[in-house]
Parts: C-alpha cells; sequence; structure tokens
C-alpha cells in the first residue's frame, strides 16, 4: 500500500521528531493495538466478575437452569454476553498476537 502524503503534513511529523511517515505509522498502529488490548481485557474482566466465572466455566454452566449463579441471568442477557465476551477473548486473542509479531523486537 502506497499513500502520497501532503507536505505540510510530512514536515509536521518531521518537525514532532519522526524520521518519517513510515515511523510514525508504525509506532501510531502499536498505540492503537494497545489500546484494543487493554479494550478487550477489560471487557473480559468485567463478565469474569459479572459471573463470577471464566468464559469456559461460564459455557460449561449456561445450559445448566438449575445454576445458583447463572439463573439469576436472562436468557438473552446471557446470549448477548456470550457472544461479546467470545468476541472480547478472541480479540485479545488477535491483537497480542499481531502486538507480537510486528513489535516484538521494535
Amino acid at each position: 500500500m502506497t499513500a502520497t502524503l501532503n507536505p505540510k503534513a510530512e514536515s509536521l511529523l518531521t518537525s514532532m521528531g519522526y524520521k518519517d511517515v513510515n515511523v510514525f505509522v508504525f509506532k501510531q498502529s502499536k498505540k492503537i493495538l494497545e489500546e484494543k488490548i487493554k479494550e478487550k481485557q477489560e471487557k473480559i474482566v468485567f463478565y469474569e466478575q459479572k459471573y463470577g466465572m471464566t468464559y469456559q466455566e461460564f459455557i460449561i454452566r449456561v445450559m445448566d437452569k438449575n445454576d445458583p449463579v447463572l439463573s439469576k441471568f436472562g436468557i438473552i442477557e446471557k446470549e448477548d454476553d456470550d457472544n461479546d465476551w467470545d468476541d472480547s477473548i478472541r480479540f485479545f486473542e488477535i491483537y497480542s498476537l499481531r502486538l507480537k509479531q510486528y513489535y516484538e523486537n521494535n
């Protein structure tokens, strides 16, 4: 992917101490990945606290209608939370892997 950068933008970046636009993009991409990882981690912790268990435990217990903890929550709420929790875990893993792949030695 090649982009043409406005000369003023290039000048601004160099005045801010960046060698070139590639260095800037690389550093900003890392910050964005770190923010996304933090966001997903916070969601995972939220659901672990809400239900008092890990996601693995949740998916095993969620089908038991007599579960003393999970019976307090409605079916739709548990289904929505299940989807969001699962997505948060998957994206946390994806973003963490990308951070490691691209930034481990940089």
